[in-house]
């Protein structure tokens, strides 16, 4: 199936985003930080944060 136009997606700013596996802020993480939780998110594990808040 084939379709015409462009998709477009909203873009939230980084600092607003929360992460999805702790209660922080994803611009508090650095880049270890956001693949462990981005990791966590998507295993469904419930191991914490790393990012030190």
């Amino acid at each position: 199936m084939t379709t015409s136009g462009r998709h477009t997606a909203e873009i939230t700013p980084p600092a607003a985003t929360a992460c999805a596996a702790c209660a922080h802020p994803l611009a508090d993480h650095d880049a270890l930080g956001v693949r462990f939780c981005t990791a966590s998110a998507a295993s469904g594990l419930s191991r914490g944060c790393i990012c030190g808040k």
